[in-house]
């Protein structure tokens, strides 16, 4: 057996960009991931509710667009804006909204479900005193979550805003 002096030289290969079936039926999700993402469509960003009345301002925070699996934060804030103190005050979640999630957790804890409402004590409010609640959660099912927020002193509810979360596989 006799050894060659030079290696055979290579193939000529014509260099260009190849892609096949699958991949050329991949190129377009490759694009509009990204741009779905800057857009905001993909969880995206938070929004701002409030509302002013009887002397209440309420406010809550949340994310429109949730992930299957993924923790989630709901900010709620209450101040009183009237000359006088909210004795007893609490906010109170739907318990439409919250029955579908896993293991929400409250801060301040959470002192009862009441009916349709899960009650968080804020206690007594003097004029111009600020409350917030956070609640953190789990989504475990993909869909729609409508429910709302309300305060209430007494036996009276001062303040109601909805909330409508959608829950993206």
């Amino acid at each position: 057996m006799r050894e060659h002096e030079h290696p055979p030289p290579a193939p000529e290969i014509e260099r260009r960009l190849q892609f096949h079936r699958p991949q050329l039926l991949l190129m377009p999700l490759m694009f509009a991931v990204p741009i779905l993402a800057l857009l905001g469509l993909l969880g995206g960003p938070r929004v701002r509710e409030e509302i002013d009345l009887g002397g209440v301002h309420l406010a809550v925070e949340y994310a429109p667009r949730d992930h299957l699996e993924d923790w989630g934060r709901v900010y709620v804030t209450v101040v009183n804006r009237s000359p006088a103190p909210l004795a007893d005050a609490r906010a109170e979640f739907a318990r439409a909204l919250l029955d579908a999630l896993w293991q929400p957790s409250f801060q301040p804890q959470l002192a009862r479900i009441d009916g349709e409402w899960y009650v968080v004590p804020l206690g007594d409010l003097p004029p111009g005193a600020t409350r917030a609640v956070t609640l953190d959660y789990r989504s475990t099912d993909p869909g729609r979550l409508n429910g709302s927020v309300r305060v209430r002193a007494g036996d009276e509810a001062l303040a109601e805003l909805p909330i409508h979360i959608a829950v993206l596989p």
